[in-house]
């Protein structure tokens, strides 16, 4: 007879080395019936039903116990019947068996029982289960890796309301009262530190003003100021005039970084103030070489911020900054000076004037000040400068789409701003989700008017900074993330060229946001 793994030899009576009785009673029995407490009837599922007597069937001599579904074998064990007078259990046409360890249970599909009896999951569903979870958590982590990464966004909820109006914050001088500034004590304090320019030209001579940065002889102004120089002469206040050499100019902010020889060792640096916290009305002074006329200073406010400026350089590339709109007079020669606020830091430098023809750098135009000029921020201003003398050049961010002026409706509110008219693949404006016919209105929750605006904002961005853009698209605001991670490739002259054949379309790219 074949022996299954774990069993006693066939042949081999049950053993009893105690009392117990391994064998169970004959059922039906009274002994039986009080031990179980069972009815007459009532099926017992500890033990396989008691067959009906049956003439004893021929069997094969070596034929192995059944399994199954056949006749006692509905649990999944052999079937059994009584032989002898003893009560002892026989698979059919067997030999005595030693009874199961545990009580038999019903079967379920998809899984079987150990020697113990105890279910066993099968194991291909188990491993179907834990693949799928260990999928969905790596398809989780990469998504969320992917989104905090700014290779992926995801578009939020937004509204027009969020946007902030250009009133601007506090103002960086706390103001007590109606007490005017003491202009005359932040003259005194300042005007050492500004500097008056004059540049040696192929064709004659240009004028210019600048402020001291560090001690080293470093003077940051503009780069209209000093481009095509054949040599630039730098006066201090006291009157001592230095030579100068270029350390780096960035045409696409309108600075330059210049560096007196020899300096002197007790130069006055300026200080500068938090351009974000400047508020309209703010007053404010502004010191420079106007027309010539060294030192000059005058006084106004701070008139509006965030003001979309185009110039023209001297090579016709278009300069676009979001200035601070000052009503303080500056004229040609001012450029490159500073604004001062009540406390006598820098908020700005000076670049340009708007006139009754048009808006024009204040170093090119041969009109006066009509009460509207505008200064790059100072933040802005030391940020350039500081790479400009890291790594002899500023570093520019492009997002990577082409915009013109347009409009927008959300709801009952119709708003400009700077409408995508394509999207280039795998850039910053790609991976955030722009789409064409999407309307730019908000740029980190400045409002965004115009494709100028937003460039004037692009202008601000560094390598890696992530921004968030207000967009309105199909009725509805929402709010992406850009990951500014794309250096601008498009140089000054090439840029000249693709200016000139944009114009005429309303779209204009000339520092490589397009």
């Amino acid at each position: 007879m074949a022996q299954r793994e774990g069993e006693g030899p066939q042949n081999e009576e049950p053993r009893s080395d105690s009392d117990t009785n391994f064998n169970p009673p004959v059922p039906g029995s009274s002994g039986s019936q009080q031990e179980n407490g069972e009815e007459e009837g009532a099926k017992n599922p500890y033990y396989p039903p008691t067959p009906s007597p049956q003439p004893p069937q021929p069997q094969p001599q070596h034929q192995p116990p059944r399994y199954g579904y056949g006749q006692g074998g509905q649990y999944g064990y052999p079937s059994y019947e009584q032989t002898g007078s003893q009560g002892n259990w026989y698979p059919e046409g067997g030999s005595p068996l030693p009874p199961p360890s545990v009580p038999p249970f019903p079967q379920e599909p998809g899984s079987h029982r150990d020697k113990s009896g105890a279910s066993v999951v099968n194991k291909g569903w188990f491993i179907a289960i834990v693949t799928a979870v260990i999928t969905a958590i790596i398809v989780l982590l990469v998504g969320w890796g992917l989104i905090r990464g700014g290779v992926i966004t995801v578009p939020e909820q937004s509204s027009v309301s969020s946007l902030e109006s250009s009133s601007g914050a506090q103002g960086t001088v706390k103001v007590t009262g109606q007490e005017a500034p003491d202009w005359k004590a932040v003259n005194k304090k300042v005007a050492s530190s500004v500097v008056a320019i004059t540049v040696q030209l192929s064709n004659g001579i240009a004028k210019g003003s600048g402020i001291i940065y560090n001690k080293s002889g470093d003077i940051v102004t503009n780069d209209h100021v000093i481009e095509d120089a054949e040599s630039i002469e730098v006066t201090l206040s006291n009157g001592n005039m230095y030579s100068a050499k270029v350390l780096g100019t960035d045409p696409t902010t309108d600075l330059a970084v210049i560096q007196l020889q020899n300096a002197p060792s007790d130069l006055q640096p300026v200080t500068f103030a938090n351009s974000d916290e400047l508020a309209v009305g703010e007053r404010v002074m502004s010191i420079g070489n106007p027309l010539g006329y060294e030192n000059t200073a005058t006084t106004g406010i701070v008139s509006a911020l965030n003001r979309p400026v185009e110039v023209s350089d001297a090579t016709e590339s278009n300069i676009v900054t979001n200035a601070i709109q000052i009503s303080a007079a500056i004229n040609p020669g001012n450029s490159g000076g500073p604004t001062f606020d009540a406390a006598g830091d820098v908020i700005g430098i000076n670049s340009s004037i708007a006139t009754l023809s048009s808006s024009s750098s204040s170093g090119d135009s041969q009109s006066g000040s009509i009460g509207i000029g505008f200064a790059i921020p100072s933040n802005l201003v030391q940020q350039i400068a500081n790479e400009i003398l890291k790594d002899g050049h500023a570093t520019h961010v492009e997002i990577g789409i082409t915009v013109s002026t347009g409009t927008a409706t959300a709801g009952n509110v119709t708003r400009a701003g700077a409408k995508v008219v394509s999207v280039q693949p795998n850039t910053p404006g790609s991976r955030a989700g722009l789409r064409a016919g999407d309307v730019i209105i908000g740029y980190n929750g400045q409002s965004v008017s115009s494709m100028y605006s937003l460039l004037g904002y692009v202008r601000t961005a560094t390598l890696g900074q992530v921004i968030k853009l207000t967009v309105i698209r199909d009725g509805k605001v929402i709010s992406l993330s850009c990951t500014m991670n794309k250096v601008e490739q498009l140089t000054t002259n090439s840029t000249s060229q693709q200016q000139k054949n944009n114009q005429d379309y309303g779209l204009l790219d000339p520092f490589g946001l397009f």
